[in-house]
């Protein structure tokens, strides 16, 4: 099985990436939006071209349904929060409005404490993927180390019988 490249190594800045989607994401009135909306709250991308790749790298924090993107976290609540008045309703609250106010409704916004989980997973994810990538690099001159031995007791042993 060929190992896929972490796509926290893929570029430097794609850390800083994460942790902007991720505070913006988690605090924002309204959990899921387009891509092209987030491109307005978030900016350009410094890691990848577009926040789609960014988000479809990173399945552990987004969830991308078709154009639609949001936090996993903030996706698991159920549609209670009231983004024009910043509020929580309660269930009966939400029973008492208008079908049309319902659909209006949106996920809570995380909590700071829920987004510096957030954070500090993907710091740590970033530090695994780096530690890994770092354990990989003492194996190429080791096998190369040990296929040159071979190689080399193997022409070694030959060349006395091809001589002969």
């Amino acid at each position: 099985m060929k190992s896929k490249r972490s796509p926290y190594l893929v570029n430097q800045s794609r850390l800083a990436d994460l942790i902007a989607a991720i505070q913006i994401m988690g605090t924002y009135p309204w959990a899921s939006r387009t891509v092209e909306s987030w491109l307005e709250k978030l900016g350009q991308p410094a890691s990848a071209d577009n926040w789609a790749t960014v988000f479809g790298d990173h399945p552990e924090f987004f969830r991308l349904n078709g154009q639609w993107a949001s936090l996993r976290w903030r996706h698991g609540y159920d549609r209670t929060y009231d983004p024009k008045r910043r509020t929580h309703l309660t269930d009966d609250e939400i029973n008492s409005l208008e079908e049309t106010s319902k659909e209006s409704l949106s996920r809570a916004p995380l909590s700071p404490d829920q987004i510096d989980a957030l954070v500090r997973t993907a710091l740590d994810m970033h530090a695994r993927a780096i530690a890994h990538a770092e354990e990989r690099r003492w194996l190429v001159p080791l096998l190369v180390g040990l296929l040159g031995g071979i190689l080399g007791a193997l022409i070694g042993s030959l060349v006395p019988f091809l001589l002969k």
